[in-house]
């Protein structure tokens, strides 16, 4: 018996799901990317250094500063640039906007329907109208964090090599910083709902990847965190393996010929202990034993991020407002290098790999967070017989568990077809 689901709602992008059904296990699981390939490494090659990040950020957008600021940090590393404040300051208050905006996204509209059987999110905004409200008014200061340091909400305008080109409005800060006290307590209630949800028993061991930093939760640099053993980011990228199978449009990116996860869940499995005070008593509210290999909590890791992400806005702007906002272009030299630059964006890590020469870029590889996902979640996919009662499930909630798992990932189909 076969089993296909030709369209996954509710991610970012197009993907269907095929399987067999052997005596009520799924055998054979795979996504598959109902998008063309879109070639913007192809795009990329022989243009200017400067144009990279601008050009990266249209790849998505629900992460545009991810792309941008990794394309930056890949150029930033290749002529050995290091960011000084307040523009180090600015470009990581941008990337908690970043996962706020995402994070509020997947959360309410992508995921929770799926824990109430609601078909239409028309239904869930029926049944909860003031918590729909919360998430709306969240999502807007994450997309003014980032349209107030960045020029606009999406494809940011002002970062630049080196640094930001353009000072943000001290007023607008001292507006944002008062929204975001006076949302926190909101947004520790939104992740409290979240963690009282029934989440699916779901089991199957895996490796965990992420970024880490010994002084902070780990978002906008680091080194590579791979089941809490650190290495060099460099050297964990020349190991990463892109397979790229017949009639798949997205490379499968694995490590040590291995599946492995990124995103939320790997972030709190690899570097917990550094969340904020507000997120770390969530966290301890849930009662999540670690580590944690059920993928579905990967939605409530995303609720417990939200609330890190607005005490570090809080505890960033108002070390800001303490500065002299002063901003200036990087003066370069020399404009011929290899570098990479990675980046925590909200569905895991990216990569930017860079060759200049002359300020020509002369090659680039993009590795993204769901094509190092899709390994992993076909694998999931795979066992999940395991959940309970999967196997007396009539064939139509077979589907609707096998798109809550898939969703539970947070896919970014235009993303990997990059």
């Amino acid at each position: 018996m076969k089993i296909r689901i030709d369209h996954i709602a509710k991610i970012e992008g197009h993907a269907s799901f095929t399987a067999d059904i052997v005596s009520g296990d799924i055998r054979a699981a795979k996504i598959k990317i109902e998008e063309g390939a879109r070639l913007f490494e192809g795009i990329m090659k022989d243009r200017k250094d400067e144009e990279i990040p601008e050009i990266g950020s249209r790849i998505c957008g629900v992460c545009p500063v991810a792309h941008n600021f990794a394309g930056f940090k890949a150029i930033e590393s290749a002529y050995k640039i290091e960011i000084k404040e307040p523009a180090l300051s600015l470009r990581k208050l941008m990337a908690t906007g970043q996962l706020i905006n995402s994070h509020a996204l997947h959360l309410f509209f992508f995921s929770l329907s799926d824990f109430f059987g609601m078909k239409s999110d028309l239904q869930l905004i029926n049944a909860y109208p003031e918590k729909t409200h919360d998430a709306v008014k969240i999502r807007d200061i994450g997309n003014r964090l980032v349209e107030t340091i960045g020029g606009r909400s999406i494809h940011p305008l002002t970062p630049c090599i080196g640094g930001i080109r353009k000072t943000p409005d001290l007023n607008e800060l001292n507006q944002l910083l008062n929204d975001c006290r006076n949302n926190l307590e909101l947004t520790v209630q939104l992740g409290e709902f979240f963690i009282n949800l029934k989440y699916p028993d779901f089991y199957r061991k895996t490796t965990f990847v992420s970024l880490y930093n010994p002084d902070e939760y780990a978002i906008y640099d680091g080194k590579i965190s791979i089941d809490g053993k650190i290495m060099e980011s460099k050297e964990f990228f020349s190991q990463i393996k892109e397979v790229q199978e017949q009639d798949k449009v997205a490379k499968r990116a694995q490590f040590k010929d291995k599946g492995y996860m990124v995103g939320a869940l790997a972030r709190l499995n690899n570097h917990r202990e550094q969340l904020n005070s507000q997120a770390k008593k969530l966290l301890e509210e849930s009662k999540l034993e670690f580590p944690c290999y059920n993928p579905f909590y990967n939605i409530m890791s995303q609720a417990i991020e939200l609330v890190h992400c607005f005490e570090e806005a809080i505890k960033i702007l108002d070390n800001l407002l303490k500065q002299k906002m002063d901003v200036s272009e990087a003066i370069i030299p020399n404009r011929t290098g290899e570098g990479l630059g990675v980046f925590e964006a909200p569905r895991g890590l990216l990569f930017y790999g860079v060759k200049i020469k002359d300020g020509i870029v002369k090659n680039i590889n993009i590795i993204t967070p769901t094509n190092q996902n899709l390994t992993n979640l076909e694998a999931d996919l795979e066992e999940f017989e395991r959940l309970g009662g999967f196997k007396k499930l009539n064939h139509k909630e077979k589907e609707d568990k096998i798109k809550m798992l898939i969703r539970a990932y947070d896919p970014c189909v235009t993303c990997a077809v990059h």
